[in-house]
């Protein structure tokens, strides 16, 4: 609070000095009494002690220049003590006095300061301001010359009484030099500025009125005028002390500016023809005195030569100005040519891929808008879009950076398929599109094949990679005009189906493709909600020991029953299932309901203490790093024995991507699951790879089974079973549909099958009543 209170204080102190000191010099205007005398010392002493303070507390950094203004105002408090003393004791003052040599010591002070000041910001020397300066201060050494210095010459003075006389007006027109260089260099910025320059103004006003007429009258006219001045000026420099914006007073910044405004202008010239006024006017017949003239004449000419030197400073000013003009202008060119050319990039990168510099998609989109807008563009606009075929086989085993040469390669090789005014875009990834307009002279499907034949020759890339690849295109050719969103809607289908009819070939868009999609997609949408509205169940086909046919394990079957209509085969909804992602929630939800029933079985069924239970696994859960976590933990949630779980996997994905697969079936093998080969001779067909695989059962595709008892396959079934002998595999038949196709696989020596024959796919309840009625039974007859 009290801080809160002194800065408050501080702030109006200035503002209370000065009213202070107006008070003081209007008493002592008022009062005719010689004690009168003694007000001007007490202004004095009171502005130095002003001085003093605001040094304190403002704290200028460097104080030196204020510390000298403070020294210049204590000799001036003790010569005016000195002169007030003479003054209120009635004597003459004698001239020259001590008072004399007190006050003219003070102007060195003062000089010193002002000179300090300006050192301390930095300004160096500026010889615009120093010219201007000169200017002013010769033109006001004319007046000086004809009204202090030409009165003393001519008057009876002796030589120290002249020499101090002459002093006075010489320290003036120094002080004048000084202040007008330091206010042309900073200008009044600041209240504690103006206040300091008002104070030089007044003391050099005093001056000249005293001195002017004491040199022409031999007596000052008006001499408490000057006496009110020389008070004013130092309740002026006080208060600029006491100012808080004092302390900026030594960390100004110089202006730069150095064009001469009107008003400066003006401020100049009107000193310089101070002289020849003097002259053409003759005042006190300075034209009848030729020393006078000479000295005049000299000043004016040394006017004219600062004066054209300052004009060709100004001039080189300008030219400097040009120049930097110039060079700015120059920079300016250079920065709207950088911007206009970074614009352009910028424009090319908005519409452009950044990998192969072909158009981008939202060029290929503005492009195919604008065809479509065009009447003509319904018979003869072709767009396609081109997809590579298992490119991430080639990312994953040669590396991205060969991947996206091989991106930059195709991409140049679509350009050269493609005709002049065609457009090419990169959609992203691996997906390009070319849109052809105007397309009159050749079928659809040729134009696409002419693409198609550029993937017949490998690609040659960095590293001595030599890369075959393929690539499946979608065609539309719009033979009606239709929209946007439909065109390319109708492309993706078409690319959709010239992968699904084998890859590496193109197809053009059909409208019954259409209603395809739209029942893969009903599909797929679907079949998101099909495990929360528990429409999903799995069904139980026994496998049977052929020599006992007795059921030794089951192999789990997904089912779906989609909203109470007809079931939809799995072969038809486990693909999509597999693309869409939903294969992972799913598998794993089959997993944990055959390992529930299959431990339910072994706690309640006689005899059922060794059934095994099979579930398939798709691909993409073998991929996934976490499957084998996932299995752990569904066991240990049912309790169910790693020993009676089988994970059944087709041949062709244990061998597509062994270096993915094969860790995370080590790890399925030590927890000690079982693995099963499903499909086995219709993947690789290479028995000898069997050795490698690691699996503990091979499943007999059944094709194998229902080809009938040629010689060819009688043999090929007997080496499955050799081999499946010699490496300790178990052997399981699929699709056994008839008794002879029974008594066959039993006559040949493979001891389990599973099909039609004995059960078709059971749901948990029925299961549960057949291995019951299979327990009563204990069928005990063999085939023979």
């Amino acid at each position: 609070m009290q801080e809160a209170q002194s800065k408050q204080l501080r702030k109006h102190t200035w503002w209370w000095f000065l009213a202070a000191g107006a008070v003081v010099i209007i008493v002592y205007l008022v009062v005719t009494a010689p004690v009168r005398h003694l007000l001007s010392p007490l202004l004095a002493a009171c502005a130095t002690a002003a001085v003093l303070v605001g040094i304190r507390w403002h704290r200028p950094r460097p104080s030196r220049s204020w510390y000298l203004f403070a020294a210049g105002l204590g000799l001036f408090t003790v010569a005016d003590v000195i002169f007030g003393g003479f003054q209120v004791a009635g004597t003459l003052v004698p001239f020259p006095s001590v008072a004399d040599v007190l006050y003219l010591a003070a102007y060195p002070c003062f000089a010193a300061g002002l000179v300090s000041l300006m050192a301390a910001w930095g300004a160096g020397v500026r010889w615009g301001a120093v010219l201007d300066a000169g200017i002013i201060t010769l033109g006001m050494s004319t007046l000086a010359w004809e009204f202090i210095f030409m009165p003393y010459l001519r008057g009876p003075l002796s030589a120290l009484p002249l020499t101090v006389s002459l002093a006075y007006p010489l320290a003036d027109l120094l002080l004048l030099g000084i202040a007008a260089q330091l206010v042309l260099v900073s200008g009044v910025r600041l209240p504690a500025l103006a206040l300091f320059t008002l104070w030089v103004g007044t003391t050099l006003a005093a001056d000249a009125l005293y001195y002017s007429t004491l040199a022409a009258t031999g007596a000052p006219i008006a001499a408490d005028v000057s006496y009110a001045l020389w008070m004013a000026s130092y309740p002026l420099l006080g208060a600029g002390a006491l100012h808080p914006s004092m302390a900026g007073t030594t960390r100004l910044v110089p202006r730069s500016q150095e064009r001469l405004s009107p008003i400066r202008m003006t401020v100049l010239v009107l000193p310089a023809l101070l002289g020849p006024a003097l002259l053409i006017a003759d005042v006190g017949g300075v034209r009848g005195q030729p020393v006078h003239v000479v000295a005049i004449a000299s000043i004016v000419a040394v006017l004219a030569v600062l004066l054209v030197v300052r004009i060709m400073l100004l001039a080189r000013f300008a030219e400097a100005q040009a120049d930097r003009a110039r060079a700015r202008a120059r920079v300016a060119e250079d920065a709207l040519r950088q911007q206009t050319s970074l614009r352009q990039q910028l424009t090319h990168q908005a519409f452009h891929d950044a990998l192969t510099g072909l158009a981008n998609r939202a060029l290929f989109f503005e492009r195919l808008e604008h065809a479509l807008d065009r009447p003509a563009a319904a018979q003869d606009t072709v767009l396609l879009l081109v997809d590579l075929d298992r490119f991430k086989d080639v990312n994953d085993s040669l590396g991205h950076p060969v991947g996206d040469e091989l991106l930059i390669t195709v991409g140049h090789r679509l350009l050269g398929a493609a005709r002049r005014n065609d457009t090419v875009a990169r959609m992203g990834g691996d997906e390009f599109a070319i849109l052809a307009e105007d397309l009159r002279e050749i079928p659809a499907e040729t134009y696409a094949q002419r693409f198609l034949d550029r993937f017949q020759e490998p690609f040659a890339l960095s590293g001595h990679h030599s890369v075959f690849i393929t690539a499946s295109i979608g065609v539309v050719a719009l033979t009606e005009p239709t929209t946007f969103h439909d065109a390319l809607r109708g492309a993706d289908i078409a690319l959709y189906a010239a992968k699904e009819r084998g890859r590496n070939r193109a197809q053009v868009f059909e409208p019954a493709m259409s209603q395809a999609q739209q029942d893969h997609a009903r599909i797929a949408q679907d079949l998101r909600h099909a495990l929360p509205r528990d429409e999903l169940s799995v069904h139980y086909q026994p496998v049977i020991h052929l020599p006992t046919g007795q059921v030794t394990g089951v192999e789990a079957l997904l089912r779906w029953q989609r909203g109470g209509r007809s079931p939809i085969p799995p072969e038809v909804f486990v693909p999509v299932a597999e693309e869409t992602g939903l294969i992972r929630p799913i598998g794993a939800w089959v997993l944990r309901e055959a390992c529930r029933h299959g431990q339910h079985w072994h706690d309640t069924l006689p005899g059922a203490e060794a059934l095994s239970v099979a579930v398939n696994v798709s691909g993409w859960q073998l991929k996934d790093h976490r499957f084998p976590d996932t299995v752990q933990q569904v066991l240990r949630e049912t309790g169910f024995s790693p020993a009676s779980l089988v994970l059944e996997i087709t041949e062709s994905t244990l061998v597509t991507d062994a270096d993915t697969t094969s860790p995370h079936i080590r790890a399925l093998r030590d927890l000690g699951v079982r693995i099963s080969i499903d499909d086995f001779g219709t993947g690789y067909s290479s028995l000898a790879y069997l050795r490698d695989l690691p699996a503990d059962i091979v499943k007999i595709d059944q094709s194998f089974v229902l080809r009938g008892g040629s010689e060819t396959n009688k043999s090929l079934i007997q080496a499955i079973l050799h081999i499946g002998h010699t490496l300790h595999l178990d052997v399981i038949a699929e699709g056994i549909e008839t008794p002879h196709q029974a008594q066959r696989l039993h006559t040949l020596g493979c001891p389990h099958g599973q099909g039609f024959y004995y059960s078709p796919p059971l749901t948990p309840t029925a299961l549960e009543a057949y291995l019951t009625i299979q327990a009563i039974l204990k069928p005990s007859k063999t085939h023979k």
